[in-house]
């Protein structure tokens, strides 16, 4: 069974993610301290992180580098942010 670990502030979309992922089959972490999401990621060992951006402490950013930093799992953001500065990021990163 893969193991998915959600990264998001907001309780209700966490919720709403991960009760759909469930339905599927899917095994589900979702993040409980925002300071400590490398040590929770460790502990957890996911095949997948949903990841946002906005987030306590530190950013969705600064948490997929530490992430990179010690694994190679894929990480998808999922967040709200729509501006045209996110996107040239998106597109200048990944060449899309």
């Amino acid at each position: 069974m893969y193991q998915i670990y959600i990264v998001e502030d907001d309780a209700r979309m966490a919720g709403l993610v991960g009760r759909y992922l469930q339905k599927y089959g899917y095994a589900v972490q979702i993040a409980e301290e925002f300071d400590s999401i490398k040590e929770e990621f460790v502990q957890y060992r996911p095949d997948l992180v949903i990841l946002d951006i906005h987030l306590p402490s530190f950013d969705g950013f600064y948490w997929c580098r530490q992430i990179r930093s010690i694994s190679h799992v894929p990480i998808i953001f999922l967040t709200a942010r729509s501006g045209e500065m996110d996107l040239g990021f998106c597109h200048r990163k990944w060449g899309r």
